[in-house]
């Protein structure tokens, strides 16, 4: 499936893009929403920011044509300040942030962030990252592993995944995809998998790339952080695909609101239409929040 950036319209609304100015994209991804905000307005400039190497330089020439008016920097949410310091920016008009995986990286069978292709286990952001999700499955002990697999997939049958999982890695480690997924559907019940229609590896796959890239602690970082960046006005936008981020992201700006520094203009979570999504079934979890600088 080719990238098709989610909730276009609303990022570029929210974000104030007709108005111009300096912004900031720390999930650059495909360079969908980043093409977007530069061709809505010929004054704005944007920094494009991802801890995946390949996605800068397939953004590098997405947005060729914009010239000096797209900056990108390699790094992850906790080098927004880093970024911004190597094009002399203080603040900003706005940030985003898209947390979903990137439609190439689930694409792309190699990097092992789906099962829908027999590929290494790896699911690494950065490929320059020491542990991959192979290293982790195959020397984490039990019960560590059911937590993450409780916490970070909100997987119910935790404890028999990971006590399976470390039976069968007695005999032969895991190196695949395939075979971790195989042996994930094989503790399902024949009833449960009658009854959803999720891939009953779906919520492990979720926590092993959560839990090894340290997502959610980076995203704590750069809803602690990011505000501070913005100019008055300005607006930091947040497109969130599961429960997990999404508190997070709720929890942080209403905090900020009721500080008195910042206000929400979006008071509800706005979520794709059923057109989107029938379009583009990757938008269907899309969950988006904003958080605006008064003063």
């Amino acid at each position: 499936m080719s990238h098709v950036p989610v909730l276009m319209q609303e990022v570029l609304e929210f974000l104030n893009a007709k108005r111009g100015g300096r912004f900031v994209d720390m999930t650059l991804g495909g360079a969908g929403h980043a093409h977007a905000l530069l061709e809505t307005s010929a004054s704005s400039e944007l920094l494009g920011i991802d801890r995946d190497r390949p996605a800068i330089l397939r953004s590098q020439k997405v947005l060729s044509a914009f010239a000096s008016r797209a900056h990108f920097f390699h790094g992850s949410f906790l080098d927004l300040e880093k970024a911004l310091e190597s094009i002399s920016w203080k603040k900003v008009e706005g940030i985003f942030a898209d947390l979903g995986v990137s439609s190439f990286q689930l694409d792309e069978a190699e990097r092992g962030f789906s099962f829908r292709n027999d590929a290494p286990l790896d699911m690494r952001m950065d490929q320059s990252s020491e542990m991959s999700a192979a290293d982790w499955i195959n020397s984490v002990d039990e019960e560590e592993m059911a937590d993450v697999f409780f916490h970070y997939g909100e997987e119910r049958f935790s404890r028999k995944i990971a006590k399976k999982i470390c039976e069968q890695r007695e005999v032969s480690p895991f190196l695949t995809t395939r075979a971790l997924a195989e042996c994930i559907e094989s503790v399902f019940p024949a009833s449960w998998r009658r009854k959803n229609k999720i891939h009953p590896a779906t919520r492990v796959f979720q926590a092993i790339r959560i839990y090894i890239n340290g997502e959610l602690d980076q995203l704590e970082h750069l809803l602690k952080t990011a505000p501070a960046y913005l100019s008055a006005g300005g607006r930091f936008v947040v497109l969130s695909y599961h429960s997990l981020e999404d508190r997070l992201v709720k929890r942080a700006f209403r905090d900020l609101e009721k500080e008195g520094e910042y206000s929400l203009p979006l008071r509800r979570v706005l979520i794709p239409c059923d057109e989107e999504i029938a379009a583009n079934p990757r938008a269907r979890s899309a969950k988006l929040r904003v958080l605006e600088r008064k003063s």
